[in-house]
């Protein structure tokens, strides 16, 4: 039995509606609520991990590269940020490392010139929709408008020869896939979540990164400050610091950091995450 819904029940024979006090009334009256508690334990523990199906199936998703080549792909979601992302993308420039940020089109407006500079870097910027809303709650013409007000953003302020996507969460849904679909953009998603959002520590997410990691990998982090889950902070220093440690432990090892538009041409792409190879 789920755990959720054990407890629940053993409420419900304490209050009087178990088989020792039959209330066929007050049941009835109940019975709503226990049967949206069990959806709902349902989805947690048996849809959320397999949030990434519909993609997989109908759409045309991206989460790894299949290949012999020692190459990694750094992505950054939720920037542009004044202070993390120039931080994070000198680190990079430093290593002569290219990284792929996933900006939000309400960030870039406001800093277009982290933009601009990023591009000279060499980095590739991507779209992450202009608010960040969960896509899965909008409607059609509102995940079109997210997706298309910021590519043309993008395109008004640098040149790029492609621009990728990533729905915020990593939550895309039936409607969604299909809106990307008939956009023909693929849905860049990750096979290595490092998990910064959550507000881990530098040293944890280092051991992420090496128990995960392979070549082809695309690697997620954040360039953005935020709240994690349970109002825990997460701060983007930690991020600074695993960025870094990272470039300077498997650089000198042979493994080059690409961007994601990179990453696709030297392999085999893909679309199940289950079938990324495993170190």
């Amino acid at each position: 039995m789920m755990p959720l819904v054990k407890p629940l029940i053993q409420g419900f024979y304490f209050l009087g509606f178990g088989k020792h006090r039959p209330s066929k009334f007050r049941f009835s009256k109940i019975l709503p609520l226990l049967l949206i508690v069990i959806a709902i334990s349902c989805f947690l523990e048996l849809a959320w991990p397999k949030r990434f199906l519909l993609p997989s199936l109908f759409g045309e998703s991206v989460f790894c590269v299949n290949t012999p080549d020692k190459v990694l792909a750094l992505t950054f979601d939720d920037g542009p940020d004044p202070v993390y992302t120039r931080v994070i993308s000198q680190i990079l420039l430093d290593y002569e490392a290219q990284g792929t940020f996933f900006v939000l089109g309400k960030h870039s407006e406001k800093y277009p010139q982290i933009l601009r500079t990023l591009e000279k870097q060499g980095h590739e910027i991507a779209n992450h929709t202009w608010h960040h809303y969960n896509l899965n709650s909008k409607f059609q013409d509102i995940i079109y408008k997210e997706i298309t007000e910021t590519d043309i953003l993008i395109n008004q302020l640098i040149s790029p020869n492609n621009i990728h996507f990533r729905p915020p969460f990593g939550r895309a849904g039936f409607v969604v896939t299909n809106v990307l679909k008939q956009m023909h953009k693929p849905i860049i998603f990750w096979d290595v979540d490092l998990q910064d959002w959550r507000g881990k520590s530098a040293a944890e997410m280092m051991q992420r990164f090496e128990k995960n990691f392979h070549n082809g990998s695309i690697i997620l982090l954040h360039d953005s400050d935020g709240t994690a889950k349970e109002g825990v902070y997460a701060s983007r220093h930690n991020t600074v610091e695993v960025v870094e440690e990272i470039l300077q432990t498997y650089t000198p090892q042979g493994y080059e950091f690409v961007t994601v538009s990179e990453l696709l041409k030297r392999g085999n792409v893909v679309k199940v995450q289950e079938r990324c190879l495993k170190k």
